[in-house]
């Protein structure tokens, strides 16, 4: 037991892999003023108007990055999208509001932000979702053109004089580090940069059409079913597969909803019958091995044979994704083994990469540490995972599960 105390009590949960805490996000308030007084002190020591540019850049960037996320929006909304949702900065929500279909969503850093279209329909798709991509960058671009149109060349990038010119000067400056650095072809945790969004467009799979045609619908049913509402998020899939029967995802949700909506048996036979198919891509195939194993896992009447034979065959096609390591992990967890389980969950942690849920792991590792006897890891990871957690029904099973 020395051996696996230990793990539990030294497998520690970085800061940048959950929401910050209220404590973490006055420090993180703090530290930022401190440097951004840092900058200013820089600026203004020996002082040259020059200097002032730093400031100007960093005071521009927040007003930019609105003007870059509304340009998205404006596009998406101009060829007939709906605009789900608009996100300025990253971390802790600082406040939130609906403007008509869409909430507004205010984080604590100002740094990037993202927008949720949803298109109405399959018309151009294509030719649409390059152009809304392409509006972001556009609009900080159109701006630099009216100040070039209104200023001139030498007014906006000669030399300086005083500090009205070296306010324009800085933020032309920001202007194309921000979009410039959009226009970059890149990906980043499932999400792409605009540039690679332009270029990709174009050769967008029918799947992959479906998928931005459905992307609201399969969010929404995820919510449903994280509050607990399985019978709504249930119908709703039975719509949507009324529309698109064919999605590979939209099935993976049905079944899930089946399986949270009780009705177990329609899950498994479900599920089977997608495993039946001989035209599965290996992908897919994971994705109904991994939804088998789910299932079984979360079932009151679990069947750990049909559990262990869906996880053992896809590992044997993929290898030891984190994902699977902590399917296999929790799944131990359940049956008693403990230290096997929480082993293979800590190693999950280290290896995710986001194919993962942080919330699941640290559900089951909370649960292990606590069957163990090792009270501060269980308390280190309860509170980390009440502050990652974002499913009621799994927050639930976990309180479920302790008292057990």
């Amino acid at each position: 037991m020395g051996h696996n105390q230990a793990m539990f009590t030294d497998l520690k949960i970085a800061a940048g892999r959950r929401p910050l805490a209220a404590a973490e996000a006055r420090i993180a308030t703090i530290l930022g003023t401190l440097f951004a007084l840092m900058i200013l002190t820089a600026a203004f020591e020996e002082y040259s108007a020059q200097r002032l540019s730093i400031a100007f850049i960093i005071l521009f960037w927040a007003p930019l990055l609105v003007l870059h996320e509304l340009g998205h929006a404006l596009a998406a909304r101009l060829l007939g999208w709906q605009v789900r949702e608009i996100v300025i900065g990253f971390g802790r929500e600082l406040c939130c509001w609906q403007s008509g279909a869409t909430l507004v969503r205010i984080k604590l850093v100002p740094l990037e932000g993202y927008i949720l279209p949803t298109p109405s329909d399959a018309r151009q798709m294509r030719r649409k979702s390059m152009l809304i991509y392409a509006a972001g960058p556009g609009a900080e671009l159109l701006l630099l053109a009216a100040l070039l149109l209104a200023l001139g060349w030498n007014y906006v990038f000669g030399t300086a004089l005083g500090t009205g010119q070296i306010a324009v000067q800085s933020l032309a400056i920001a202007i194309l580090l921000g979009a410039g650095f959009n226009l970059l072809p890149f990906q980043t945790e499932g999400a792409v940069s605009d540039g690679l969004g332009i270029l990709s467009s174009p050769f967008m799979t029918d799947e992959s059409i479906q998928l931005r045609l459905l992307g609201f619908e399969l969010r929404a049913m995820q919510k449903l079913l994280d509050s607990g509402d399985s019978e709504a998020a249930l119908a709703s899939g039975v719509q949507c597969l009324q529309r698109f029967p064919g999605n590979p995802a939209l099935r993976l949700g049905y079944a899930a909803a089946l399986a949270a909506n009780r009705q177990t048996d329609a899950a498994r036979n479900y599920v089977r019958e997608q495993l039946a198919n001989p035209n599965l891509a290996l992908a897919e195939r994971r994705a109904w091995l991994q939804a088998q194993a789910r299932i079984e896992l979360d079932a009151d009447d679990p069947s750990w044979l049909v559990l262990d034979l869906a996880l053992q065959k896809a590992l044997a096609d993929t290898g030891k994704t984190a994902g699977l390591l902590a399917l296999k992990g929790a799944a131990l967890v359940m049956r008693g083994r403990y230290d096997e389980g929480g082993d293979l969950l800590a190693d999950a942690w280290r290896k995710n990469d986001g194919g993962a849920s942080d919330a699941d792991m640290l559900a089951y590792l909370t649960i292990a540490a606590n069957r163990k006897g090792d009270r501060a890891a269980a308390d280190h990871f309860r509170a980390s995972f009440v502050a990652v957690n974002r499913s009621r029904w799994l927050a639930q099973r976990v309180e479920k599960l302790l008292k057990n």
